[in-house]
This record gives C-alpha cells, structure tokens and sequence, in this order.
C-alpha cells in the first residue's frame, strides 16, 4: 500500500503548488475532536479527529474557484485537512464478525477545500483522498483514544473493511440570514450538500440557527460530515473578524439526508466484504455552542441521527469539540 500513500502526497502537494503565485494569508488552524462517549455510547461513529488550516486568496486565477456556480463579488479561501473517521459495532468486546451490526471501518484522508464568500453565501468544494481498511491505521488510532480515556479496547478489528483506496467529492452550498434587535443577533445558515465517490454518494439538506451577542459575520461552526469550513467570513469582512473581543451563541441544526452509496455500511466497493443493510433516509438534529475571546475560539456540539440501518438498535449520538486559533 506505500504506491498509494505516495499517490495521496503527490496529488495533495500537486494541487497546493497549482497557485504558487497567490499570496495566501494563513487564517486559522482547526482542532476537531468528534467522539460518541459523549453520550458515554461507544459504536457506530466512534470517533473522528481533524486538523485543518485555512487560507486566504487574496487574488486568484486558479481554475478551480471559477468552476463555481455564484457569479457574485466573492473573496477566496483554500483549506487543506488531514483527517480520520472510525465506524464500529455496538459491542466492541467480541472478537467474531456481528452480523446484524456494521462493519469495523476507519477512514484516514487528506483533504483540500476551495470556498468563495459573498456578502450572503458560502459555496465550497472538497477533494478527499485516502485510504480504507488497515493501511488507515484506526485500530491504532481509536486502541490509543481508549488506553488514554479508559475505555474498554475493540476486540473486533481483525473483520474490518480490506484497503481501499478512496476518492470523493463534496459540494456545498450555504446562505446567510441574519436578524438584530437591541439585544440579541440571530442568523440562519440553510444548506445544501452533495457527496459523491467511493466512500460516499449522498444528498443532504438542512438549516443552522445561531443565537447570541457579537455573532461573527461568518457562516457558523460545523462538524466533520455537515457543513462548510468555520471561519470563513463573508465578503469583505475578512479584516474585521477581530472588531469585537468576545462573542457568544447557541446554535441549533436540523438535517435530512438521502443515501445512495455508504461505504461503512455497504462494504467494499471491489470485493466481499461485511456489510449491513441501511436506511436511504436519515435524519440528525444538533445542539451547542460557539465562544470567543479575541483570536481563540471554542465551538461545542451534541449531534443525534435518526437509524442508519434496519437492524439498529437506538439512534446514534456524538459531541463535537473544536478549537480555533485565528491569526
């Protein structure tokens, strides 16, 4: 598997040094934490980690940004992440496949975002490249998160998904509503999100609501599977993101998905592996939080899923936890 973990490289160092003239300004670094003992669960979306930066373009002829729809005065960000998602079943201390239950799956990749911002929209595009099965190293990933907060270490690893090499894309969509009163701010992010490749063929809808004091004019927090990049301001607003010291709001989200395509539950794409029959239709609601001080920012999100497969049990829960530091 090292051909492909060079392949992974040689296309995300490709595509960075695609707009070497651009003079990007570095503007944030992303901690994403998502784990389901939150809701002291410990299956399906176990866990998911992500570390991202984004920049951004000041000026750019890059051919990716003019792929987009929105014709709009926009200004240009690129963000590039490197991420891990781990799915397992329910009960995580047997050793032998479970048949009605999900598949052991990670999903270790490398991601590249490219986003144009109007003064009431966000469109983004993301390539996702990586690697499926064992060559992700999950096991070692999520046995570590274990050993480190106690948990009861997997059994069942030995059955997980066989390599694979993973390719998708993601397209979103957001518009920006925003409310004031004397007291209080309230902004409403509705939102469109197509998946398509090997690891994903879905189609989501949904709206964010935030409410509080000093809102940034951006287009709020997201997890790792819902929603843009956080920090992206709208046009023209990128040198005023430090205009007020702190900021504070509640945030509420609401989604349905249509799924065509799960590789976590339908298997590999080219040879047998354990599968599960899923649902086409889920649904998620979430609620949090969104704190400032200056340059240092702290989102939290507690995310729920109706049933992803028939057999399910209970509906899945996860928290978010994200931590920004801006420049």
């Amino acid at each position: 598997m090292q051909y492909k973990s060079f392949l992974i490289i040689f296309l995300f160092f490709s595509i960075l040094n695609a707009s070497e003239k651009d003079e990007w300004q570095f503007q944030q670094f992303d901690i994403y934490f998502e784990n389901d003992l939150f809701f002291q669960t410990d299956g399906q979306y176990s866990s998911g980690e992500k570390f991202s930066l984004l920049y951004f373009v000041p000026e750019s002829n890059f051919f990716m940004y003019d792929l987009f729809l929105s014709q709009k005065p926009s200004d240009k960000y690129i963000n590039f992440a490197l991420v891990n998602q781990i799915y397992t079943p329910y009960d995580i201390s047997k050793k032998e496949i479970i048949l009605d239950d999900r598949p052991y799956a990670g999903w270790t990749y490398l991601e590249i975002g490219y986003h144009k911002s109007t003064v009431d929209s966000l469109e983004s595009i993301y390539i996702q490249v990586g690697l499926v099965g064992p060559s992700s190293q999950s096991e070692n990933i999520q046995k570590f998160i274990h050993e480190i907060t106690g948990s009861e270490l997997p059994q069942g690893w030995d059955n997980q998904l066989k390599d694979e090499l993973g390719i998708n894309l993601r397209y979103i969509y957001n518009w920006r509503i925003e409310q004031k009163n004397k007291n209080l701010q309230s902004v409403i992010i509705p939102y469109t999100e197509i998946d398509f490749g090997n690891i994903a063929i879905s189609a989501t809808g949904g709206v964010n609501i935030r409410i509080g004091w000093n809102i940034p004019k951006d287009f709020g927090m997201s997890t790792i599977n819902t929603g843009s990049e956080i920090g992206i301001s709208t046009y023209k607003q990128h040198n005023n993101r430090f205009k007020n010291k702190w900021s504070f709001s509640f945030n509420g989200n609401i989604s349905a998905s249509a799924i065509a395509h799960d590789i976590f539950l339908d298997g590999n794409t080219f040879v047998d592996s354990h599968s599960i029959d899923k649902r086409y239709f889920v649904g998620s609601a979430g609620v949090g939080f969104s704190t400032r001080y200056k340059n240092y920012s702290l989102d939290y999100y507690f995310q729920k899923h109706t049933k992803h497969y028939n057999s399910e049990k209970i509906n899945h829960g996860y928290g978010s936890l994200i931590f920004s530091l801006a420049f």
